[in-house]
C-alpha cells in the first residue's frame, strides 16, 4: 500500500474524469477525519485526561490545542511553497501524526507511569500540530482540485456527512458509556483503537485523491515576498480582518453555553446533549441549501444572512433567565439551538469557501495559511479572555427597571438585566453586529441583497421538507433505483428521470 501511494502521489495535469474520480475520496476523508476527532477529541479527550489525572493548567492547554495547532500552518506553508508537493505533506505529516494516538492508548493501559500527564500532552500535541502543519497543503490542494462552479454544493454535502458522522458517534459513545459492562478506561481504549484503524484507512483514501500541478509561482519571488503580498491584497486583507473578528466575537460566548446551562440555569447534562443534537440535525437539513445558494449567488450573500442570525441566537440567551429561569426557558433554549444550527452551517461553509475562492491560484497556500493563522489566534484568544474574566463577573448584576411612585402605590417594573455569563453573551452580540460593517467592505462576485437570499432559502427549505418532495425522493430511490430529485429545486434543476434512463 505504501509503494502504491508513493507511485500515485506525484502531481500531474488532471482530466475531468480524474477530478470526478477523486471527489468522492475527498468526502470520505472528511468523514474519516470527523470520526477520528469524535472518537479521540472533545469530551473524550477531557475524559481521558481526567482518567490519567492531569492538572487543571494542563487540561486548559489540551483544550486550547485545536486552536493553537493552526499556528503550525506557517512552517507548513513554507514547506509546500518550497517543494510544491501538497499530497506528500498531507500523507507523510498528517497521517503519521495521528498515529500518536497509539501512545494515548498505552497511557490508558498504564496510567500510573511516571509523567503520564506530560506524555499525554506530548502525544496530543503531535496529533494536533501534525494536522495543523498539513492544513495549508490541504487547502491549497482543494483550491485547485474542486471546480469553482460546484464549490458550495460539494463542501456543503461533505460537511453534512461529517455532521451526520459526528452525531452518530456521539450517540454511540454515550450509549456505550451507559450500557457496556466494561471499565471506563477500557472503553476509552476501544475508542482510540477504532480511531487508529480509521487513520490507516484514511491514509489509503488520501492516496486515492489525485493532485493537480500547482500553478508556477514567479521565479523572482521569494517566500517572504509572497507572504507580504497577502497583506498588500486589500480585498483579501479585509476578509482576514472580518473572519478574525467574527471568530473572536463568537468564541467569546459559544464555548460557555454548556457552562451557563449547567451552572446558571441549573439544568442537567442530558438536556445539553439533546440540545446539541437539535443543532446538528438542523445543520444537516440546511447545509445543502446554503451550498447551493453560495454557488448561485456568492458566499458573502450567505454570510450577510447567517452572521446576524448567529449573533441573534447568542443574544437570545439573555432572555432565558428573565430575570430568573421561567416556564419558557427550555422552549427558548430549543429555539436558540435550532437557530444556531441554521446559522452555524452557513457561516462555517461560506467562511471557508470565500477564502478558497478569493485566494489567487498559485499563491493559495500562502493566502489560506495566513487566514487560518489569524483566525486561529483570534478564536483561541476569545475563550482564554472569557475564562480570565469569568471570575470578575461573579456576583455582579446590572438591571434596568421602571419605577412608579404615587401617594398610594410604589411599583417597580423589570425591563432588562444581566448577571455573570449574561455579560459575555451581550458583549459577544455587540461585537458580532459590528463585524457586519467589516463584511460589507469585502468584495465578491455575485453579491445580492439579503432579501433574495432569505427568499431562496425559505423556498428551498420548504420544498426540501415538504411531504411531496420526500415521498417523491423515496419513490424514485426504492422503486426506480434512480438518483432522487434534487433537494434544492429552486436553485438546482430537477433531474429528468425518463430522459436520464433513456441515455
Amino acid at each position: 500500500m505504501f509503494r502504491h501511494v508513493i507511485k500515485q502521489s506525484a502531481p500531474r495535469v488532471l482530466s475531468e474524469q480524474d477530478v470526478k474520480k477523486s471527489l468522492p475520496y475527498v468526502t470520505q476523508d472528511g468523514v474519516i477525519a470527523q470520526l477520528i476527532e469524535s472518537l479521540t477529541g472533545g469530551p473524550v479527550m477531557i475524559a481521558v485526561s481526567l482518567a490519567i489525572g492531569v492538572s487543571n493548567a494542563l487540561l486548559g492547554y489540551l483544550l486550547a490545542l485545536p486552536f493553537l495547532c493552526h499556528l503550525a500552518q506557517f512552517p507548513g506553508m513554507y514547506v509546500v511553497e518550497r517543494f510544491r508537493r501538497r499530497k506528500w505533506v498531507v500523507l507523510f505529516v498528517s497521517s503519521p501524526a495521528r498515529l500518536a494516538l497509539v501512545g494515548v492508548a498505552f497511557l490508558l493501559l498504564f496510567p500510573k507511569v511516571q509523567g503520564a500527564s506530560y506524555w499525554l500532552a506530548f502525544f496530543y500535541t503531535l496529533r494536533y500540530f501534525g494536522a495543523g502543519f498539513a492544513t495549508s497543503s490541504w487547502n491549497s490542494w482543494m483550491r485547485d482540485l474542486v471546480p469553482q462552479s460546484i464549490l458550495g454544493v460539494f463542501f456543503g454535502n461533505r460537511y453534512m456527512y461529517m455532521v451526520v458522522a459526528a452525531l452518530g458517534v456521539s450517540l454511540l459513545v454515550a450509549s456505550g458509556l451507559e450500557w457496556l459492562p466494561i471499565p471506563t478506561s477500557y472503553f476509552y481504549i476501544v475508542l482510540i483503537t477504532a480511531a487508529i484503524c480509521l487513520v490507516v484507512y484514511g491514509f489509503w483514501v488520501v492516496g486515492r485523491i489525485d493532485e493537480p500541478k500547482m500553478a508556477a509561482a514567479p521565479e523572482n519571488e521569494t517566500f517572504m515576498q509572497r507572504f507580504r503580498m497577502v497583506f498588500s491584497d486589500g480585498n483579501f486583507l479585509r476578509l482576514i480582518v472580518f473572519l478574525g473578528c467574527l471568530n473572536f466575537s463568537i468564541n467569546l460566548a459559544v464555548p460557555f453555553f454548556t457552562v451557563y446551562i449547567l451552572e446558571q440555569l441549573k439544568l442537567n447534562l442530558g438536556l445539553v446533549l439533546i440540545l446539541t443534537s437539535f443543532t446538528q440535525i438542523t445543520s444537516i437539513l440546511v447545509m445543502r441549501i446554503w451550498g447551493a445558494i453560495s454557488d448561485k449567488f456568492s458566499n458573502k450573500s450567505v454570510l450577510s444572512v447567517t452572521v446576524p442570525l448567529y449573533v441573534l441566537s447568542i443574544f437570545l440567551f439573555l432572555f432565558t433567565d428573565y430575570p430568573d429561569p421561567h416556564p419558557l426557558t427550555v422552549p427558548l433554549l430549543f429555539l436558540i439551538y435550532i437557530l444556531v444550527g441554521l446559522a452555524q452551517s452557513g457561516v462555517t461553509l461560506a467562511s471557508s469557501n470565500i477564502a478558497l475562492k478569493l485566494a489567487p491560484q498559485g499563491r493559495a497556500s500562502v493566502y489560506l495559511s495566513v487566514n487560518g493563522i489569524v483566525t486561529a489566534v483570534m478564536a483561541g484568544t476569545a475563550p482564554i479572555l472569557g475564562g480570565l474574566f469569568a471570575d470578575f463577573f461573579v456576583g455582579k448584576e446590572l438591571f434596568f427597571t421602571f419605577n412608579w411612585h404615587t401617594t398610594l402605590t410604589n411599583a417597580s417594573f423589570y425591563v432588562f438585566g444581566m448577571k455573570h455569563w449574561d455579560f459575555f453573551f451581550f458583549f459577544s452580540s455587540v461585537l458580532g453586529f459590528l463585524c457586519l460593517t467589516l463584511l460589507r467592505r469585502v468584495r465578491e462576485e455575485g453579491e445580492v441583497c439579503e432579501k433574495i437570499v432569505i427568499s431562496s432559502f425559505l423556498s428551498s427549505f420548504y420544498r426540501t421538507i415538504s411531504p411531496a418532495a420526500l415521498s417523491q425522493r423515496v419513490y424514485w430511490y426504492f422503486w426506480e433505483k434512480k438518483q432522487p430529485v434534487a433537494l434544492v429545486p429552486n436553485i438546482a434543476v430537477p433531474v429528468n428521470v425518463p430522459a436520464a434512463r433513456k441515455k
